[in-house]
């Protein structure tokens, strides 16, 4: 299943490669990016996976998929989907919002689905990729002090693999907050699968490519 995802990132333009500025202002020679898949099949197939790396992570040891705002929220959505259809698991779905609502059923809200919610019900955050991990704290406090929910762990696309304060930003994260991350796939794994490999008749990562991605991974990679 993990080769597939790679190869259905990369053929579906959500892992790309090139030149690209991060958040975090780091210059990077690949971009991850889940907004490319904007069909019905992609996201269905997009769900399949997640749906997959959950059930393997926590069987049916949970009741929420929140998805951040605003990237995330499709793939929460087609998560509970899959969910329901591979599995046979009926997940609620929960995203926020970026401005609270002030009018409707729901003012005052900082979330949709929250009136479906119950204090104390174990949630997993869906999203692309791990950095820092600054979102998903956020996302983790916003829950708990909210909702009062408790974050069972963290499902991402990708993890970059990179350094955060000293050491994976992974295990610092997981570390200082207590909710493990889960990725599908980690980046050395995608790299490594992809290089020179023909794919429908293109080659994604060729040697100058895969070159850029060892020199970055050299200033920016965890040492694990």
């Amino acid at each position: 299943m993990n080769l597939s995802f790679i190869e259905f990132l990369a053929k579906n333009g959500a892992m790309r490669f090139g030149e690209f500025t991060l958040k975090s202002g780091r210059i990077s020679p690949y971009f991850i990016d889940m907004g490319a898949l904007t069909s019905g099949a992609t996201i269905s197939d997009l769900g399949r996976y997640y749906a997959s790396r959950i059930h393997e992570a926590y069987g049916d040891k949970f009741d929420v998929i929140f998805g951040p705002a605003y990237k995330a929220i499709p793939i929460a959505i087609s998560t509970a989907i899959e969910l329901k259809y591979l599995h046979r698991m009926d997940k609620k779905w929960l995203f926020d919002r970026k401005e609270m609502k002030l009018h409707g059923a729901d003012a005052n809200s900082v979330f949709v689905g929250s009136q479906n919610i119950d204090h104390g019900e174990r949630v997993v955050i869906v999203d692309d990729v791990m950095t820092t991990g600054g979102t998903k704290v956020e996302a983790i406090e916003k829950l708990e002090k909210t909702l009062k929910a408790e974050v069972v762990g963290i499902v991402i696309a990708v993890d970059r693999q990179e350094i955060g304060k000293r050491r994976s930003a992974i295990v610092e994260f997981t570390e200082e907050t207590g909710v493990p991350v889960h990725p599908i796939i980690d980046i050395h794994m995608a790299f490594n699968h992809l290089k020179n490999k023909e794919i429908d008749g293109k080659v994604y990562v060729n040697d100058k490519i895969f070159e850029n991605y060892k020199t970055y991974m050299s200033k920016y990679g965890a040492k694990v």
